[in-house]
């Protein structure tokens, strides 16, 4: 069957599109069937059903290259593009954005764009389609994901993973110009899955035109549904396909965004992860380790011992670390130097050395933080003078931490505080603090040694480490052992605690735990 213009025209009738309606159509013409006379002709029925009291208006997105307002084409299907050039339709200035329509509501729909900070805000053709009681946007033999207002919807919820971008364009005297656009939509969604909602809040009608299903769908009532749905979960349009790297990242940045409304920095210790800073960076285990990490929007990580050690002695390895790290705007909380709590104390001129090395390449790093290891087999006097020494070595700008460690010289709440009132006061030293390491050696480390202890005051790191007391488990997923992490954590949070707070598994490694240990952390986040 061959449809002409008065069969589309019924067509369109019975879908509900009537005389004075403003539609913005995306349409596929090859999902119609056969059209007698093609584009024209479907043109020429959408004219026809909203009558000379109506509005036909569509997308005509440039593309790329710099955007020419009279001769850039539309790359958004046939149909636009003719549309483009057919007589009386007037085309929006916008070098990523455009529109054009032809009707009474031209003007109002298409002026002024270019000025706008953002492509699809309130004062772009869909903000202001929605504002329109007859404002309908009209998706003929294409689905949602085809559907520009629903960018409108991200935007006036501003979820966090919306980009900021550069397009150039010509201005009426041929010069170039470039223009900055924030929230800016892209890439994948998951729009298609949104269909439930639009129909059970009576926003879509669907019927056919031709051989393509139509959806003739109300603006402002899909606007307020999807922002409804965005605000409820900033996720909503995101599909769950873990190998979909587009939402993958997308959901990373709104991770990032609700950590960041922390007073304290996410952070990750990337020894259980990575094992050399040399490993090969394309899908190799750096790689994995890296985007895990960046995957849980923590853009922060910890040298531990391991690579804190490579990282001091191996000038290879830590420029391209630093070259990485800056590509992919992340940063290193701490940078442990790299002994053993058995190396402290058995050559006290390597140590010297290696603590002035630390404190030179933390400072040249912008490094805030330098971690000793908990000293084994040495008295707690000695362990002092270990610090001081760490403390000297480290310089302007940079504070030295310690952890509590089961057997070690600090293990206990009372052995931690003796160090920090001995040398806090004239040294810029700090404590790491690991609930999971506390709860190890039989305390409680919130009811217990938070209470109990001046480590409150010297906290520059809590460990997002759980565990258990002595006789069970030494290390579980976060608020699933007994180091009272939620608790610690929350009453920091209660301190407006800056320092880092710190992903430490224990003894479990690679991401796949990394990842559940994220999530596990993140949970304890939302219910504290």
């Amino acid at each position: 069957m061959v449809l002409g213009r008065d069969d589309i025209v019924n067509d369109l009738r019975a879908l509900g599109v009537g005389p004075g309606m403003t539609i913005m159509v995306h349409s596929s013409l090859s999902a119609l069937g056969r059209v007698e006379g093609g584009a024209e002709t479907l043109i020429e029925a959408l004219i026809e059903a909203v009558g000379p009291e109506g509005t036909v208006a569509m997308p005509a997105m440039p593309g790329g290259g710099v955007f020419d307002i009279d001769e850039s084409p539309s790359t958004v299907g046939t149909v636009t593009e003719v549309f483009r050039t057919y007589p009386g339709v007037q085309r929006s200035f916008h070098p990523t954005h455009s529109a054009c329509a032809i009707g009474p509501k031209a003007d109002y729909l298409l002026e002024d764009t270019l000025d706008q900070p953002t492509a699809v805000g309130t004062e772009s053709p869909w903000g202001r389609l929605s504002r329109l009681s007859e404002g309908y946007v009209l998706l003929l033999g294409v689905d949602q994901d085809r559907n520009t207002l629903l960018h409108h919807a991200e935007e006036i919820v501003r979820v966090p993973y919306l980009n900021t971008i550069e397009r150039d364009y010509l201005d009426d005297e041929g010069n170039v110009h470039t223009k900055t656009l924030e929230l800016f939509p892209g890439p994948h969604r998951d729009f298609i899955g949104l269909e439930p909602r639009l129909r059970e809040g009576n926003a879509m009608r669907i019927g056919t035109v031709g051989n393509a299903v139509a959806r003739l769908m109300h603006a402002a009532t899909t606007v307020e549904i999807v922002v409804a749905a965005l605000r409820e979960d900033p996720a909503a349009v995101l599909c769950d396909n873990p190998n979909c790297d587009d939402c993958v990242m997308q959901r990373a940045r709104i991770k990032a965004h609700d950590l960041a409304q922390h007073d304290f920095t996410a952070s990750a210790l990337l020894d259980e992860l990575v094992d050399d800073l040399t490993a090969a960076r394309d899908g190799g285990e750096w790689a994995g380790g890296m985007k895990a990490i960046c995957n849980e929007g923590i853009r922060v990580v910890e040298l531990g011992e391991v690579l804190g050690r490579q990282f001091i002695e191996d000038e290879g390895a830590r420029a391209a670390f630093l070259g990485e790290l800056a590509e992919m705007e992340m940063t290193v909380s701490c940078l442990h130097v790299g002994l053993t709590g058995e190396e402290l104390h058995m050559d006290a001129e390597r140590v010297g050395a290696r603590m002035d090395a630390a404190g030179a390449l933390a400072r040249s790093a912008g490094i805030p933080l330098l971690k000793v290891p908990s000293p084994r087999g040495c008295t707690a006097r000695d362990a002092v003078e270990h610090l001081r020494g760490a403390c000297e070595s480290a310089g302007a700008g940079v504070t030295v931490v310690f952890e509590n460690v089961p057997e070690t010289v600090w293990d206990t709440g009372e052995a931690c505080d003796q160090p920090l009132l001995a040398l806090a006061d004239d040294y810029p030293l700090g404590f790491a603090y690991n609930p999971g390491h506390f709860a190890n050696v039989g305390e409680k480390p919130f009811l217990g040694t938070y209470r109990d202890t001046k480590l409150k005051r010297y906290t520059r790191i809590i460990y997002a480490t759980d565990g258990c007391f002595p006789g069970r488990p030494q290390y579980t997923l976060p608020a699933q052992g007994n180091g009272e992490l939620k608790e610690v954590i929350s009453i920091f949070r209660a301190r407006r605690f800056d320092g880092f707070v710190t992903l430490k598994m224990g003894d479990r490694r690679g991401t796949e735990q990394f990842q559940a240990h994220a999530q596990a952390f993140r949970r304890l986040l939302e219910t504290s």
